[in-house]
This record gives structure tokens, C-alpha cells and sequence, in this order.
């Protein structure tokens, strides 16, 4: 059903020739017959923008349509149309879906001592937090129930994208929220909060970690849908070990740090706001100084861990 509404919406567009709200989509849509019968409802423009934002986050540069303003979408087909003014065809990233979701439930272990952890900043294995999890000790509150679970750390999925002897790295913009851990750094870990609509039962997800770092690799580097739906049900992230810091709110916070290798076909490319001067950095030999860099990220480089876990990882491909 979700190409239906994405193949009206392509139709709409190319005799339109300009960029529509889902609304205006719909209203074109109806007026031309062009909508299903199985499609007709009260609330059609908003199950558009749903698909339609779904499918630009899954693949921005891959996806049929991209957004030329909040709420507004636009045909990648048409960009080479001499026709098209030029004003039609820039691109707008929109803010990051953290702030979207600040309501829904995140994922928090509650059987570690949050508060001493978030004082060591140090490593736990990661077979601790898969029993952490299969024990039920974990919740998935909201962000103001956290406020009431002082021990619990809130859990946030961190992938490290590899290719070769690098490891992808950005700086993280202002759109990250105020108490992330990452804010204004530069970082390696592709990722953020796991929320419970991340949860996947067609696959181990590790209760929506790794379904998170999927999501947010499609989301914050534009990883295709084919390459994420491969990443997901072929195992190809690999859970690598906890990383325990303090966020700007003094909060504990778990960066769950998984491994992916980057396909020879796919090009990271920037595709949120919050993602800004992508760049492949020496897994050995990062940088002069790892100053400018997030907790989680130095402390990796700092222990060899970036080389050993890129090993992990080759090692998994072999079987």
C-alpha cells in the first residue's frame, strides 16, 4: 500500500511540475481520478507525508522524491527538466526526527548502577548488555519518566562505518538535542536514542539496537532501503561493546557501539541537518589530537579499539 501512495504522488508531481504539500498531492489526486478506491479516506494527506518522509529518510538520494521545504516535496526526476525553475529544485534537510520523537518511549537499563558507570565512563561487554537485556532489566520510558529512574542509563545505538582502513566521521551539528553526549563534536558513531518503534521481531535487533543504528545510518548518511533491509536481515552489524559516558545533562548514557561495513556501491552522503563534514579518518592515526572529538569516540581510538573492532568485523565476513 505504501507504493500506491508514493506512485500517486510521483503522478501528481509530474504533471504538476512543481513542488506540493501532501494535501495539495491528494487534492490534485482526487481531481484527477487518479486515487485507488483502497486509498479513500479522511486523513489520506497525512498517510502521504508519513510514506513520503519515510521513504526520503530510508534513501535521500535514491528515493523519488526529496522535500524543497518543511512539508513540501518534489520529483528527483525533474531535476534535469530545463523547464523547472531552479528555485524548485534545492534541496531542504529537515531537522532531526530526535526532537520529533522527544515524547515517545527510549529504551533504559535498569539493572546496572547507572550512576557509578556514568562516573567511570568505561566499557562494559557487550554479552553484559545482551543479559542485561534478556533478563528484562531494562524499561522503555519517556523522557520525563527518566527524570524518575535516577539509576537507569537511557541506551543509544553508535555505528562505526568501515571502509578499508577508515572509519567515517562527522561533526555533529546543532540540531542534536541540547543534552546529547555528542552535540558540537566531531564523531565516528552513527546513531542516536532507541526508541520502542525501533524494536523488529523479523530479525535480532538486540531489542532495537540494532535496528536503530540501521535506522539512523539510512536517516543521518542516506543508506539506501535495499542496503538497510540487507544490513538488517543479514546480520551485517555487529554488536561490539558498551561504551558508558555522562551526557550534557550529567545523565548516564550506553553507546552500544556496532560495526558496519560500508558497500563498495554506496557513498555516504550528507542527509540531516545534524550530519556535517563527512569525512573518512585512519583507523590507526585519526587526527593530531582526538580533543575535538566525542567521549565515546576518543576513548575508542584512545584503547586501539577502532582497528581491533574493524578486525571483529572482518573476521565475521570470513564465518
Amino acid at each position: 500500500m505504501a507504493d500506491a501512495y508514493l506512485n500517486v504522488a510521483e503522478r501528481v508531481l509530474l504533471q504538476a511540475k512543481r513542488p506540493l504539500r501532501p494535501r495539495e498531492i491528494m487534492d490534485a489526486a482526487y481531481a484527477s481520478h487518479l486515487v485507488p478506491w483502497h486509498l479513500h479516506g479522511p486523513t489520506q494527506d497525512k498517510t502521504l507525508h508519513a510514506r513520503m518522509s519515510e521513504d526520503v529518510a530510508r534513501g535521500p538520494l535514491t528515493s523519488r522524491f526529496f522535500r524543497t521545504g518543511p512539508g513540501v516535496f518534489f520529483l528527483r526526476a525533474l531535476l534535469d527538466d530545463p523547464l523547472v525553475p531552479e528555485a524548485f529544485k534545492r534541496p531542504y534537510y529537515a531537522p532531526p526526527r530526535r526532537r520529533e520523537l522527544q515524547r515517545e518511549r527510549v529504551l533504559a537499563l535498569t539493572g546496572l548502577r547507572g550512576a557509578a558507570l556514568g562516573r567511570s565512563s568505561g566499557f562494559v561487554d557487550v554479552a553484559r548488555v545482551h543479559r542485561e537485556l534478556e533478563l528484562s532489566r531494562y524499561r522503555f520510558v519517556t523522557p520525563s519518566e527518566m527524570a524518575f529512574l535516577p539509576a537507569a542509563i537511557a541506551v543509544h545505538s553508535f555505528v562505526l562505518v568501515y571502509h578499508e582502513e577508515a572509519v567515517l566521521s562527522y561533526v555533529c551539528g546543532k540540531f542534536f538535542p541540547d543534552d546529547a553526549p555528542l552535540k558540537g563534536k566531531r564523531s565516528i558513531g552513527i546513531g542516536g536514542a532507541v526508541y520502542a518503534r525501533d524494536r523488529d521481531m523479523l530479525f535480532d535487533d538486540m531489542f532495537g539496537v540494532i535496528a536503530s543504528g540501521i535506522n539512523e545510518l539510512g536517516y543521518g548518511i542516506g543508506l539506501t532501503k535495499e542496503l538497510s533491509e540487507r544490513a538488517r536481515y543479514s546480520g551485517e552489524v555487529l554488536p561490539c561493546v558498551g561504551v558508558v559516558v555522562s551526557g550534557l545533562d550529567g545523565r548516564a548514557v550506553m553507546h552500544v557501539v556496532l560495526a558496519y561495513e560500508c558497500p563498495a556501491d554506496f557513498l555516504p552522503s550528507k542527509a540531516a541537518l545534524s550530519v556535517n563534514d563527512l569525512r573518512w579518518l585512519d583507523i590507526r592515526n585519526p587526527a593530531n589530537t582526538l580533543d575535538g572529538f566525542d567521549q565515546t569516540s576518543a576513548m575508542l581510538f584512545s584503547a586501539g579499539r577502532v582497528a581491533s573492532l574493524r578486525q571483529s568485523l572482518q573476521a565475521r565476513a570470513r564465518g
